[in-house]
């Protein structure tokens, strides 16, 4: 695992003040070569000795291990700033090699099962993460599930509040701390509903109240300027379900039907 992605990774887990040193390395990884240990202290309002404990977090022996190991990322992964095709490419390529690195087999073959086992299904997600619990709900709606998807922070406490064993629930959180999809999966698993939690923290508060945690790459940590889909390795996760879902004949026969629909 290189050295940014543990940065990534080990987010959730930092002190405010190591969040504030990895905040800065992930956007100036490309300088921080040339930056001294005093002058990281100062940018970043951490002393130095915080500064040393958290190089040690992500594995590394020092500050200059830390330094070197980034240096070689930069170097490994440097791209000219007009060349933006190949910026956003190299963007996805990393999502989904990231991504890919953190898919368990038999975990997702596990989801598969108990999707379609559940009687009712419902999916809960807030901003972008809504979106696409939308657009994983309409997968499933064409395949003849029971599914709905929930968007508003009421209703999920509502809908936690009357579900049974019977249900299955599935709430996406990149950070693992959205607190509505936190507290509804909390809720839900009191009354006996199975949960799954997506999200990129495997130490988060969503992994708390989730029967089943599937880990994907906090892709919003790279290129935090660009206006480049956050939700990509979500979209990833939910292409391959369906794909595995589709190998049963009855579901792939109950798609067929809804693609005549729409056509006819």
């Amino acid at each position: 695992m290189d050295i940014v992605y543990q940065i990534k990774q080990k987010y959730s887990t930092f002190s405010q003040k190591e969040k504030d040193i990895a905040n800065y390395i992930l956007e100036h990884k490309k300088n921080i070569e040339n930056i001294s240990i005093t002058n990281l202290s100062k940018a970043t309002g951490a002393s130095t000795s915080t500064i040393t404990r958290f190089s040690k977090k992500i594995n590394c022996e020092s500050f200059v291990q830390m330094k070197i190991k980034l240096n070689t990322h930069s170097i490994n992964t440097t791209h000219k700033e007009d060349e933006l095709f190949s910026a956003v490419y190299n963007y996805y390529t990393e999502v989904i090699e990231k991504t890919n690195t953190l898919i368990n087999k038999k975990l997702i073959l596990k989801i598969v099962y108990e999707i379609k086992r559940a009687k009712k299904i419902y999916i809960y997600g807030v901003g972008s993460s809504g979106l696409t619990a939308q657009e994983f709900m309409h997968r499933l709606l064409r395949m003849g599930f029971n599914v709905s998807c929930i968007t508003d922070s009421h209703m999920m406490i509502i809908n936690s509040s009357i579900l049974s064993k019977d249900d299955l629930v599935i709430g996406i959180s990149i950070s693992g701390e959205t607190k509505e999809i936190v507290d509804s999966l909390r809720v839900s698993q009191k009354n006996n509903a199975y949960t799954i939690g997506v999200t990129s923290f495997s130490n988060s508060s969503l992994s708390k109240y989730s029967n089943d945690l599937i880990l994907i790459c906090a892709s919003d940590f790279i290129h935090k300027q660009d206006f480049i889909n956050t939700q990509f390795s979500t979209m990833y996760l939910f292409d391959l379900i369906s794909t595995i879902l589709l190998t049963d004949e009855e579901l792939k026969y109950k798609m067929q039907l809804t693609i005549k629909a729409i056509l006819k």
